[in-house]
């Protein structure tokens, strides 16, 4: 007799950049709703469940097409083993999610998602401007990150990395006329 195993883990410490660059959408909205939608009778692990939760959107930054003040429904698994992420209703969030082919925006435990005020001032400047300095802007100009990055290199492998947690909660990789570099990482 065997039982199936489910186990869900994220590799690395990505940039905020790199996240918000990746996603299908990215907005800090409050949760009004939470909804299970239970999987078969038989399902007592929510393996095959899904969470929806209704927010309501309180900035957009990217891929949302709903307006400010409208609610938009995201789904996630039904537990954390399968990446499935819980929220609390009434508290605010900003998530940078995928969306599947039906258009269906969806949020794992491996995406972005924070409350506001565990953001440093610098993630959270990046993220609410739409100018040269944020990161909206510098995604479109096609900054990269990584360990390959000729200005802007970051090794996500090591998320204890004082260099690394540094870089991901003060700098942003800009574009400065022909290259990429950081800029507020003087520290780092």
């Amino acid at each position: 007799m065997t039982n199936s195993v489910h186990s869900c883990s994220c590799r690395g410490y990505r940039h905020p950049q790199n996240e918000f660059c990746s996603a299908d959408y990215v907005l800090y909205g409050k949760v009004t709703k939470e909804t299970l939608i239970p999987g078969p009778p038989d399902d007592v692990n929510n393996n095959l469940a899904t969470w929806e939760y209704t927010f309501k959107i309180i900035f957009k930054m990217k891929g949302v097409t709903q307006g400010v003040g409208q609610d938009v429904v995201i789904e996630t698994r039904g537990n954390g083993a399968l990446c499935g992420v819980r929220f609390d209703v009434g508290q605010s969030y900003i998530l940078m999610g995928g969306k599947k082919p039906d258009g269906t925006k969806t949020i794992y435990l491996c995406n972005f998602r924070s409350a506001l005020g565990t953001l440093s001032p610098f993630q959270t400047f990046y993220l609410f401007t739409r100018r040269s300095d944020s990161y909206n802007f510098n995604c479109r100009r096609r900054c990269k990150i990584g360990p390959k990055s000729i200005g802007c290199k970051y090794q996500s492998e090591n998320p204890n990395d004082k260099t690394t947690r540094c870089l991901a909660q003060n700098a942003l990789c800009k574009r400065e006329r022909r290259r990429c570099r950081w800029v507020n990482n003087e520290t780092c």
